[in-house]
């Protein structure tokens, strides 16, 4: 065999070996439509059980009536246009409290059922019963509201949903 024929079969062997390692390097031969599934999210942690221990009241601590307090209707008192406190701390120191009163009914069924449609339009209503001379009125109140602006906010739009025209009050401390 001549030199040169030597020097071709071996260029040839070499460009071979040459291409059978940089083809694939060059072209992507996987399959475009595969999807990778493998997650790269960690294994979950064990987590162990933790019993908590819920507080007890002492015995030396008495129930508060505060919450009481907060829907006492004898201490509401109408609005005054010329009231220009709006929101703030009262004279023992609770926050300002507004109320709106919706309704007055001699019937409890009425009041109820307004108190129901209330509640679907997700206002935060209560009902108590009072009575006036020898009258028992069951009046629906929203409320409370921690500023004058949001009770009157509120006025406008029930006066509009029920066509009524109901009371902004306000908590009077002692």
């Amino acid at each position: 065999m001549s030199d040169g024929l030597k020097q071709r079969i071996v260029g040839a062997i070499v460009l071979g070996a040459m291409g059978v390692i940089l083809l694939p390097l060059l072209l992507d031969f996987t399959d475009p439509h595969k999807i990778d599934r493998s997650s790269l999210i960690p294994p979950a942690p064990s987590i162990d059980a933790v019993k908590i221990v819920t507080a007890k009241r002492p015995a030396e601590i008495k129930d508060s009536s505060e919450v009481d307090k907060v829907f006492d209707v004898s201490r509401l008192q109408p609005v005054k246009e010329t009231d220009t406190q709006y929101h703030g701390l009262d004279k023992s120191g609770f926050p300002q409290r507004w109320y709106l009163q919706v309704g007055s009914y001699e019937d409890q069924g009425a009041a109820k059922q307004l108190k129901q449609t209330l509640l679907a339009k997700q206002y935060k209503t209560f009902l108590k019963t009072v009575k006036i001379q020898k009258s028992v009125f069951h009046r629906v109140y929203i409320g409370p509201k921690i500023d004058r602006q949001s009770a009157i906010s509120d006025k406008v739009e029930i006066d509009k949903l029920l066509a009524t025209d109901s009371i902004v009050l306000k908590y009077m401390s002692q």
